[in-house]
């Protein structure tokens, strides 16, 4: 049997690991054979660099971001934020200046990072020529006003009031770093690069939260599912991330193997946009013609959640009371009926970043066809080919509810629409007022998030976060909140289930072999 190059690489890595034999150690990495290195599994394709803190649009780049760059703040499982390298951070009356108080933390190069650092670190967020993922969400910092105030605290400076800045700050690729420098991150989290040793990231022994287990992670990529789960299955991976439901069903109650699973971690959801459906009759027409169960039962395997077309169940700011959507064949199909459209052909595109959307097709295909509408499934456009209209499918990664509205609510809702991205988790665009341009997208909404970020009140932001969301309840039929699944060893402890982009979430600081 012929082994792909990738296979072998994948396979001799992965042994060296478990043997405890540090990969590269000639280039410096520094050994440890008392305990093995930690190997992981991301799902996506390329070769891996230095971890870059503030261009991470893949999950792997998030996950070895937050391993050598602490960010100011982490969004806790219900994504409100709280502290994390900043031992505070506080608005003024004003919501217009932010005071951050640094904690005691030694970085890699053995010295303490400081309020110069913070400072060269968001102004390279802020750079152009960086391309930061996070960027939009700091557009509204005035750098220029923004001063240290001390050997530890820095005062952010907004040109308007935002009493949900904290949010952005604890937004993935706002990592903090010696000199605000991405080629060579010197940050304080748990694990430091090493120049010449790209796949794996080495114990930083003076970490504020203590010493890691693991002498080192090693990260892999691989854009084959059954591949990964094999690899975890035989030994060679100890924690792979983003199983599909049948390889989580596959590895449940199996010696050796366990699963985390993450409450509401995944949206699932129908882009029903402009187009075909811009009659509002017929995309209520989709919401009740669906059949949800049927879908989570034999897509998701019962590992998720009926949709109620909201997004983020269980999240902070979430709706309460909301009735669930029950699927009304006879209603649709008068909806469909009075809008003009029995018989009509509609093209149904894949998700590109979601493999589901193709079996989840052939149902949806099915379940309109009863209410009177020929869905045609296809494949989705390349990035530079003016997309066709129609109906989309979109998988949504848990993220904090303001941030996802101000997404929504900038994008496009004329032809030509096209917001998908890597499971929802790349940049946001918009500020804190939604931005965009108003003949498009959502000004209801953008106004309401207006109001949550100038009121100092809590009760007010939440009342009107709460509002936008239903606002948007009638663009997107959501038809499932799942869990995202990791599978790991039964020999790896100090880890446990957390929703995408959290402050647990792919944190290997605890993580323990044996």
């Amino acid at each position: 049997m012929q082994l792909s190059r990738r296979s072998f690489l994948r396979a001799a890595g992965a042994s060296a690991a478990l043997a405890g034999i540090p990969a590269l150690a000639a280039c410096g990495a520094p050994a440890d054979a008392a305990s093995p290195r930690l190997v992981t599994s991301f799902a996506g394709t390329g070769l891996l660099g230095a971890p870059d803190p503030h261009r991470v649009w893949r999950p792997v780049d998030r996950a070895r971001a937050a391993a050598v760059a602490d960010t100011l703040l982490v969004w806790d499982q219900d994504m409100t934020p709280r502290p994390h390298l900043a031992a505070s951070a506080a608005p003024d009356r004003t919501g217009t200046r932010w005071r951050i108080r640094l904690r005691d933390a030694v970085a890699h190069d053995g010295r303490p990072l400081g309020p110069a650092d913070v400072l060269a670190s968001l102004r390279r967020v802020l750079d152009p020529a960086t391309g930061a993922t996070a960027a939009p969400l700091l557009a509204h910092l005035d750098l220029t006003a923004s001063r240290a105030v001390s050997a530890t605290e820095v005062e952010l400076v907004l040109g308007r009031p935002d009493f949900l800045f904290a949010l952005a700050l604890a937004a993935p690729g706002t990592g903090i770093v010696r000199g605000g420098r991405g080629d060579v991150p010197v940050g304080t989290g748990a694990f430091r690069f090493l120049p010449g040793s790209p796949d794996a990231l080495y114990r930083h022994d003076g970490h504020w939260a203590g010493r890691p287990p693991a002498p080192a992670v090693e990260f892999l990529v691989d854009d084959d599912e059954e591949n990964r789960y094999q690899s975890l299955v035989d030994g060679y991976v100890h924690w792979a991330h983003d199983l599909f439901p049948h390889s989580a069903r596959r590895l449940l109650g199996r010696t050796g193997t366990t699963v985390l699973s993450a409450p509401g971690s995944v949206t699932r959801f129908l882009d029903t946009g402009p187009g075909p459906l811009a009659d509002p009759r017929l995309r209520e027409a989709v919401r009740l013609g669906i059949d949800r169960v049927e879908l989570v039962h034999e897509i998701l395997l019962d590992l998720a959640q009926p949709g109620d077309d909201l997004f983020g169940a269980g999240l902070a700011d979430h709706p309460d009371g909301v009735a669930p959507v029950v699927r009304d064949v006879a209603r649709a199909r008068e909806l469909v009926v009075a809008a003009g459209a029995d018989g009509a052909r509609v093209p149904l595109f894949f998700d590109p970043f979601d493999p589901m959307s193709r079996p989840t097709a052939d149902l949806v295909v099915e379940q309109l066809a009863a209410v009177g509408l020929r869905c045609e499934p296809r494949e989705p456009e390349p990035p530079d080919v003016e997309p066709t209209p129609g109906i989309r499918f979109r998988r949504a990664a848990a993220q904090p509810i303001p941030l996802y509205l101000q997404a929504a609510a900038a994008a496009p809702r004329g032809p030509g629409d096209d917001t998908a991205d890597e499971g929802a988790a790349g940049p946001v665009t918009g500020g804190p007022d939604g931005g965009g341009d108003a003949a498009g997208g959502r000004p209801d909404v953008r106004a309401l998030l207006a109001v949550a970020a100038r009121a100092p009140d809590e009760a007010r932001r939440t009342d009107a976060l709460r509002r936008a969301q239903l606002l948007l309840r009638e663009d997107a039929t959501a038809w499932s909140v799942g869990d995202e699944h990791v599978g790991v060893t039964a020999d790896l402890s100090g880890v446990g289930p957390a929703r995408p982009d959290t402050g647990t979430w792919a944190r290997f600081h605890r993580a323990r072999l044996g």
